[in-house]
């Protein structure tokens, strides 16, 4: 009897932490929507979801006007050009007609990871890099190349 007792708590265990899992997704997709929304409302494009150190998402969303990610905004019409770098090594680089870009920052030494990130060069020293993440699976390197893409698209129509 006390068997049969103790097996129905563990199951009832389980089933209750993995409702809570299941609860905390659905709670973090209906989060990560309304704030899609909400940029939206602003009348910006979603190009790219940025994770963040600290296990969150953050949106890179353009307009009109200009870029916006967490960690900040660069307007259209002050950036100079940008590059995507890989574990800082310069993979793809773009600038409008008659722009020259800084010399590219020094190599690091490969730590087993790959560090995706895109750098904006802006007028007077406004300079930005954009953390697109660590993944290993390539899903790093898609967020850069979207946000590189969104920029180049900028700096390209602009000409």
């Amino acid at each position: 009897m006390w068997i049969k007792i103790l097996a129905l708590l563990g199951l009832l265990a389980l089933l209750w932490s993995i409702f809570r899992l299941s609860m905390g997704l659905r709670w973090a997709k209906v989060s990560r929507e309304s704030a899609r929304r909400e940029e939206e409302g602003r009348g910006r494009r979603i190009v790219a979801e940025l994770p963040s150190s600290d296990g969150t998402l953050g949106f890179f969303a353009e307009d009109h006007a200009g870029f916006y990610w967490p960690a900040g905004e660069a307007g259209k019409s002050g950036l100079r050009g940008a590059r995507l770098l890989l574990n800082r090594g310069v993979i793809a680089a773009v600038t409008r007609p008659g722009e020259v870009l800084p010399e590219p920052p020094a190599l690091e030494p490969f730590e087993g990871r790959e560090r995706w990130e895109v750098a904006l060069y802006g007028t007077a020293g406004r300079d930005h890099t954009i953390t697109c993440g660590t993944v290993r699976e390539g899903v790093s390197r898609e967020i850069a190349t979207r946000v590189f893409d969104a920029v180049r698209a900028a700096l390209e129509g602009g000409r």
